[in-house]
């Protein structure tokens, strides 16, 4: 098709998405759109704003997105990209706009614990995705292991 442009990177609903399905594109253009934010935050603190203030702008401006289509791109992440998204908690509390700091790798396993706790439910739309039981008393193993697919 000759007028279809071919691309190796196109952003869609906000995510870098590249031919090779790498974060790193995303990942940067999150990371300096979150340094912006946080300078603005040390410059509402400067200017004398309250600490819990500064936390709830934390919590709306960078947790958001950071955890904006988390479980979409959380298994692409690489190493480095999480250990650079961390790093934000701690450069945020150096600069004492928030108070909590936070762990990706927390973040990245509740957001997994969410999801699959809403599928086990026979009314989800991505239940029949899942493995059968083996009987009403167990429960799922995503994990492949040496056990059966589900265990008591």
């Amino acid at each position: 098709m000759p007028d279809i442009e071919r691309v190796t990177q196109a952003t869609l609903l906000g995510i870098d998405i590249t031919s090779t399905l790498s974060t790193a594109a995303y990942v940067n253009r999150m990371l300096l759109q979150i340094n912006q934010r946080l300078y603005l935050l040390s410059q509402l603190k400067s200017q004398g704003m309250a600490v819990q203030a500064l936390h709830q702008l934390f919590t709306g401006l960078i947790m958001f997105k950071i955890t904006y289509a988390l479980p979409a791109f959380a298994g692409q992440l690489t190493v480095d990209d999480r250990n650079r998204i961390s790093a934000i908690s701690r450069k945020a509390l150096c600069r004492g706009v928030t108070h909590t700091a936070f762990d990706i790798e927390e973040i990245i396993d509740n957001f997994d614990r969410k999801l699959f706790s809403k599928i086990t439910h026979s009314g989800h739309c991505l239940h029949h995705l899942l493995p059968p039981k083996t009987s009403e008393h167990c429960s799922y193993s995503l994990r492949k292991t040496l056990l059966p697919v589900a265990y008591c």
